[in-house]
């Protein structure tokens, strides 16, 4: 086990840890009254979204670490980025922005930017699934003609 390899299990373990104090305060720690969520629904996000920020920094810098060390990769790399800009271009032209009709919601969000911003990520979503479901079962029939 290299020093490297060392570390980064010291950190996963960490960070699984801290992902698990924040699932049982969000399980265990109570409700807001009155409301009927979990009294730490808000730092529980917060830290899926820290995670989330984390992951997609270590892919950037993988990626360009990964471009710089293997240059004559760096074709396929830019077409995967290119076709993931389609992809996203593609969900967010099949976004629809109308608002919706949300008994006692007050909220700033139900605003066509942000409802486009949704459908974006939620087509995009669909897209992906449904070509990883393609490539999945174009592999496993081409195994059979082989």
């Amino acid at each position: 086990m290299t020093k490297l390899s060392k570390y980064l299990s010291y950190v996963l373990y960490l960070l699984l840890a801290v992902t698990l104090v924040f699932a049982g305060l969000f399980y265990f720690g109570g409700e807001v009254e009155d409301a009927g969520y979990p009294l730490y629904t808000e730092s529980f996000l917060n830290w899926g979204k820290v995670l989330l920020m984390i992951a997609a920094a270590v892919a950037i810098l993988f990626e360009i670490a990964n471009l710089l060390l293997h240059p004559q990769a760096a074709i396929r790399s830019l077409i995967s980025i290119a076709l993931l800009g389609v992809i996203v271009v593609i969900a967010y032209s099949m976004g629809d922005g109308t608002p919706l009709q949300l008994v006692g919601y007050k909220g700033p969000d139900n605003v066509p930017s942000m409802l486009i911003l949704g459908d974006t990520f939620l087509y995009s979503t669909y897209i992906l699934i449904g070509g990883a479901l393609v490539a999945i079962l174009f592999t496993e029939v081409s195994r059979i003609f082989k």
